[in-house]
Order: structure tokens, then sequence, then C-alpha cells
């Protein structure tokens, strides 16, 4: 294609830069094949690093040459983010379960380091600084997200404790007043001495 025509179909870099995100948005839902969220655990992160893996390998071109331009660019900040918020939708489809319970900042906070961890910025890195070949940095990718998800599943059981530990607390002073109305103290006049 030629600088004339691409001109004459886009008026100005942002123009483009939004409709090839759009177009890379969409080939990647395309390509997006569900991961059974009833799998166990181990297979579901397996199943979902390589499938991100393969999805950042193929957006690798776009991304290497769009990165100079990012931070002067509204548009390929928006188109991050999107991704970011894909790659975030994704997470809570397939590993809600590793979530219930967990409150709703740690959550996001969690989400979020998924996110990133499974995202170009995470990837370039592995690929490009630490330049390691794509089994290794599915591997790396692996590692983060199992231990994010069993930070996410820690925490989810801690505050099911503290949440129990405070209704009981709650409950016991409760119990304590009703207990005490229903036994009444006796006198030491009242006291019956049993013969031994």
């Amino acid at each position: 294609m030629s600088l004339r025509s691409l001109w004459g179909h886009f008026g100005d870099l942002e123009t483009l830069f939004a409709v090839t995100g759009a177009e890379l948005m969409r080939r990647q839902v395309d390509a997006y094949e569900p991961i059974d969220p009833s799998l166990p655990l181990e297979e579901r992160i397996d199943a979902y690093c390589r499938q991100r893996a393969e999805m950042l390998e193929y957006i690798a071109p776009f991304a290497r040459s769009s990165e100079i331009r990012v931070p002067f660019s509204r548009e390929l900040q928006r188109n991050r983010v999107r991704y970011l918020d894909r790659a975030r939708y994704e997470i809570r489809a397939l590993f809600s379960d590793q979530f219930e319970g967990v409150d709703g900042t740690v959550r996001t906070h969690i989400e979020n380091l998924l996110g990133v961890s499974t995202t170009w910025p995470t990837w370039v890195s592995l690929r490009d600084v630490l330049r390691l070949p794509v089994p290794e940095a599915v591997e790396v990718m692996k590692r983060s997200v199992s231990a994010l998800l069993a930070e996410a599943s820690g925490a989810g059981r801690q505050q099911a404790v503290a949440r129990v530990a405070q209704e009981k607390a709650a409950v016991a002073p409760h119990r304590r007043a009703q207990q005490s109305r229903t036994v009444p103290a006796m006198t030491p006049r009242e006291q019956v001495v049993v013969p031994a």
C-alpha cells in the first residue's frame, strides 16, 4: 500500500492507530477459545498462559512498531488499556473461584497485577529484554499467575476467617448477657452443702 492511498483512507495517525487497534482486538476476540473453568487450577493456568503467549507473539510486530509512539498517542494508550481490560475480563471469567470471599480492593489489586503479568509490557520484557525463548517466557508467566492466584485464594480464606471471628465476637457479649440472666448467682446462704 502506498503512502498516498494510506493517507487517503486515514486523515491522521490517531485514526490509523484507532482502526489498527480495533482490528487487532477483533482478531484476538475471534481467535480466543474459552478455557473450561471447571478444569483443575493448574490446567487452567497452563492453558491460559499458553493462549496468552500465542496471542502476544501474534501482536508482537504491531506492538513493537507502536512502542516508540505510545507516550505521544492517546489512541495507542487507549489500545493498551483495552488489551489490559480484555485480559482482566478473561481472568475474571476463568479464575473466579480463586477470588471467592476476597475484599474488593484486594481483588482489584490482584486482577491488575494478573493483567499486567499477562499483557505486552511484561511479555516484551521477557522476550526482548531477558531474551527468553517462548517456552521459558510461558513458564515465567505461569509462575506469576500461579503466585498471584494463590495470594487471592489465601486472602479469601483469611478474610473468611476474620469475618467468622467478627461474627463470633459480636454474638459473644449477647450470649454472656443471656447466660447471666438465666443462671442467677447464689448467695452464700443459699449454697447447699452436699455431704460426702
